[in-house]
């Protein structure tokens, strides 16, 4: 079986996480700080402050910036559901947005079109990897005076015009879920270089309180801390990710290479402005769900795009008059081939070469 997705894990991560088991100390310390640094480093901010996971860290900087009841945030429709999870979890309504063809990203000329006088925050998604066009976007923020908080969950190594993901907004959010370029199996992060959100984060995360410790709470705040045992497989990971970036672009370009000449096979367009880490290995096809299904019977995982928001059975009344012909392209296309760091060349070519027989022999 060749998976659609595995962790690069090894012997780093196991000693990392046994040092931490005999500090006798597992709940957030050294290594959480630790942890902080490295990412504020790597991302090219003065702040980074973890969540439970990537859903939370994009709730806890909304909540910071002061979104609530009455306030709209614009997301756009193509995307995993946190996202827009996130904005309803906060109090507020999203505003589904459509995304451009060639990339799945925000098109900014929806963006434009859906703000109004609620719009209290925009949140582009760098999807799969891929930056948003931070350009347009935060051009367009700055003149209608509206916080971005960016959705980085896919984009850790990810830049636009050589600047971080996740670097652009007010704030920005990554992930570190098990299918991430990096995991701690369940984590997230929240970057800014404003002093004083980062105050209200690490606030809101601590029940209420600036510090540990003392039992008095100036704020209603909520538990979300996270653990060193994850911060020290975090920091184990963070130390082969230039390794797993590499590895991840090889395999990209590879399957391009194999399957660029198969008639049936598309890849998406890549943002010549930015450096992607393909957080998904990404097709287009007529019948994404048949060809799944005979890979799936070959023993190799594939999986469909993302359903878009304005489907989705719990997401419908926030898009009765919207309309979203690219992101619904998007996924009536899309397939996601396997893409892990840990795939060896003789895999990929096996994927390709059954890929190429579908076309040439089970295609309807």
């Amino acid at each position: 079986m060749i998976p659609q997705f595995e962790p690069w894990l090894g012997e780093e991560e196991v000693l990392a996480v046994a040092e931490v088991l005999r500090s006798n100390w597992i709940t957030e310390g050294e290594k959480t700080r630790q942890w902080e640094r490295s990412i504020a480093q790597l991302c090219g901010v003065k702040h980074a402050m973890p969540a439970p996971n990537g859903t939370l860290a994009l709730y806890l900087a909304l909540k910071a910036i002061g979104v609530d009841k009455g306030d709209e945030v614009i997301v756009p429709d193509f995307t995993f559901i946190a996202t827009a999870n996130s904005v309803v979890m906060a109090g507020a309504t999203p505003v589904l947005v459509d995304v451009d063809v060639r990339t799945f990203n925000m098109d900014h000329e929806k963006l434009e079109e859906a703000i109004t006088p609620r719009t209290k925050a925009i949140m582009p998604v760098h999807i799969y990897g891929q930056p948003a066009d931070m350009d347009a976007i935060g051009d367009i923020a700055r003149r209608r005076g509206i916080s971005i908080i960016e959705d980085a969950a896919q984009g850790i190594g990810v830049s636009f015009r050589g600047k971080p993901v996740g670097s652009f907004g007010l704030a920005g959010c990554l992930s570190f879920f098990a299918d991430k370029t990096i995991t701690t199996g369940e984590g997230g992060m929240i970057l800014t270089d404003d002093d004083e959100l980062a105050e209200r984060c690490r606030i809101l995360r601590n029940q209420g309180r600036p510090e540990r410790g003392p039992y008095v709470h100036p704020h209603i705040g909520f538990n979300f801390r996270t653990t060193d045992v994850q911060s020290a497989i975090g920091l184990a990971q963070l130390a082969k990710l230039d390794s797993i970036i590499t590895r991840k672009r090889r395999n990209a370009e590879l399957y391009r290479t194999l399957l660029g000449d198969v008639e049936g096979v598309e890849f998406p367009c890549v943002e010549v402005r930015g450096f992607n880490v393909p957080f998904r290995v990404n097709v287009l096809v007529k019948d994404p769900e048949t060809l799944m299904h005979y890979l799936e019977r070959e023993g190799i995982g594939a999986r469909r795009f993302f359903c878009p928001l304005h489907v989705q059975p719990c997401y419908r009344t926030y898009a009765m008059n919207g309309d979203f012909p690219s992101a619904t392209a998007a996924y009536e296309r899309g397939l996601s081939l396997p893409s892990a760091a840990t795939l060896t060349e003789t895999e990929i070519e096996l994927v390709c070469r059954k890929v190429r027989l579908f076309f040439e022999h089970c295609r309807p």
